[in-house]
């Protein structure tokens, strides 16, 4: 049975926000068994076509706020199935994981969710709680560069993240949509987790998560060719 994560991502960064910023459309677009996800998009009310409008969200950061609290908040549901979901930590240069940063252990339950803050010196604080909003613990993880990030998505089978050149099979397995209509310069990240052959046979609805006052970054750096590069 396949799983859907409603995840819902809320960056509170005080009252100065960037303007809305696009990262160029990835090239190639990836084809995939698109049904899915294009229904879960319709059900949102985005007018996203999920086959040709996939961004370069390869790597994340803060909008321009120069607030040092930086607020995130996810709600869970649908069938977990022991995948684990959170930050991955990177090097200056944004071509190293240095860690990850769990926000949902793979022992979630549909409904729970989870407020992430970004702290000064690094630092981000994760609380935990149930689906009745009682906390059911917190945890803290150094290191954590809120101005540039990956995410990541954990099983027993793999580890991928957002940018594919960390993942062993070398696949995409997120693709980031900009949302449209009230959501505009805000973004999706939807992710396959399964083991990858061909992308005929993905269908990147196993965890649908919405991001505000967030952007890939920077854009003007971190374009498809210049990350690529830095794999080789």
């Amino acid at each position: 049975m396949k799983r859907v994560y409603s995840v819902v991502l809320g960056l509170a960064m005080g009252l100065t926000l960037a303007a809305p910023s696009f990262a160029a459309l990835r090239v190639p677009q990836v084809a995939f068994n698109s049904a899915s996800l294009q229904s879960h998009m319709n059900g949102f009310g985005e007018s996203i076509n999920v086959l040709t409008q996939q961004q370069d969200g390869l790597v994340w950061g803060s909008t321009i706020s120069t607030n040092s609290t930086m607020t995130i908040q996810y709600q869970l549901s649908g069938n977990p199935h022991a995948n684990e979901i959170g930050i991955a930590k990177l090097n200056a240069a944004g071509n190293v994981v240095t860690g990850l940063a769990t926000v949902f252990p793979a022992t979630s339950a549909p409904g729970m969710f989870a407020v992430a803050s970004f702290r000064p010196g690094n630092l981000l604080i994760v609380n935990l709680f149930d689906a009745n909003a009682n906390l059911l613990g917190q945890t803290s993880t150094s290191g954590v560069n809120r101005s540039l990030f990956g995410y990541y998505i954990k099983n027993a089978g793999a580890t991928s993240y957002t940018h594919e050149g960390f993942n062993a099979d070398g696949k995409v397995h997120s693709l980031a949509f900009a949302g449209t209509g009230i959501n505009t310069g805000s973004w999706w990240l939807a992710w396959e987790d399964a083991p990858i052959t061909t992308y005929s046979g993905a269908d990147f609805d196993d965890a649908l998560l919405f991001m505000e006052s967030i952007n890939p970054t920077p854009v003007a750096q971190t374009t498809w060719g210049s990350l690529k590069a830095r794999f080789r």
